[in-house]
């Protein structure tokens, strides 16, 4: 139990709270606190967070992991006039996934500049007012997963999407895994997605190999410079997705960095992975290719195939490490 005075110190600046159970408060005043991060914390309500957050009229930092309740929490409301960073983070095995399968969170927060959401059971994120937010990091698939795939006649599902991306529209820099780009691409099957025309920096989390996601994504940031590609798993030869053409050249696109190794029996994915952006990349500077560990006479037979790929940018360097 969280004593009563916590509530009321007119001096904290830092509250962490870890596995414990935080009831309905009667009344907060926090005038000072300015960093909040709640881990493993049990609720009596969604009551008891959104009190904490509406007593702390300088709240700039607020990091919710994993919170439950005893009877399986709903929603919960993210309101604050001052708030500047919000991460909702949450990695729970099935049986809570069940618990969660219509979590729904709100987000209204003018001043929010960075956004970092890691919860795959939330099945509806809405944000209000975002119009400062300039940085996000997004792993949600919005409670489809395993069995429940995007559904198109699913229209309140396809509403709460088409929201959700208008909300995030305006960033500048994103990160974003591959699973929540396969939703964006099935949603995209049946409606245009909104143009991102800020967005100057781009990192992708592949866990996947279905690949002709990204030109679909790639087509609505029209100002796009920077791309990185990572890998959490090491692809394989079979069944992993090749890019198809892209309906519109990137015009905009000058450096790309692969980051993490690839497998060396994938190296004929990779190649053609970087043929996709080679040949279709109008202005691109330089493309990094982190190779990994290559005997050297893989190595050169990689470097000779590399070196037939035509490029589209006269001026482009290719750096092989």
């Amino acid at each position: 139990m969280i004593p009563p005075i916590v509530y009321t110190c007119e001096s904290l600046i830092s509250l962490n709270l870890y596995d414990v159970y935080l009831p309905n408060p009667e009344f907060v005043s926090l005038p000072s606190l300015k960093v909040i991060v709640l881990d493993k914390v049990e609720l009596e309500s969604s009551l008891a967070i959104e009190m904490l957050i509406s007593g702390c009229p300088v709240l700039e930092s607020l990091t919710v992991k994993m919170i439950n309740t005893s009877y399986g929490l709903e929603s919960f409301q993210v309101c604050s006039q001052s708030l500047l960073r919000f991460t909702h983070e949450s990695y729970m095995g099935l049986v809570d996934r069940s618990r969660f399968a219509f979590l729904a969170v709100f987000i209204d927060a003018p001043r929010l500049e960075y956004l970092r959401l890691r919860d795959k059971r939330t099945a509806n994120y809405t944000i209000k007012n975002p119009g400062s937010l300039v940085e996000v990091d997004i792993e949600v698939v919005f409670n489809l997963w395993f069995k429940r795939k995007f559904d198109p006649n699913d229209l309140p599902k396809r509403h709460m999407i088409r929201n959700f991306l208008d909300g995030i529209s305006c960033v500048k820099d994103m990160i974003i895994s591959s699973s929540t780009l396969e939703i964006i691409y099935d949603y995209s099957r049946c409606e245009q997605l909104p143009l991102f025309r800020n967005i100057s920096f781009l990192r992708v989390e592949f866990t996947n190999y279905r690949w002709e996601m990204l030109p679909i994504f790639l087509e609505s940031c029209p100002n796009l410079k920077s791309l990185v590609l990572g890998f959490r798993l090491r692809p394989r030869e079979d069944g992993a997705s090749i890019l198809p053409g892209p309906r519109r050249f990137l015009t905009s696109l000058e450096y790309v960095k692969i980051v993490k190794p690839m497998a060396a029996e994938a190296s004929e994915i990779r190649l053609k992975l970087v043929s996709y952006f080679l040949g279709n990349s109008t202005i691109l500077k330089n493309l990094t290719l982190f190779l990994g560990n290559f005997r050297e006479k893989e190595e050169s037979v990689i470097v000779k195939k590399l070196l037939t790929i035509p490029r589209l940018s006269t001026s482009c360097q290719v750096f092989i490490i």
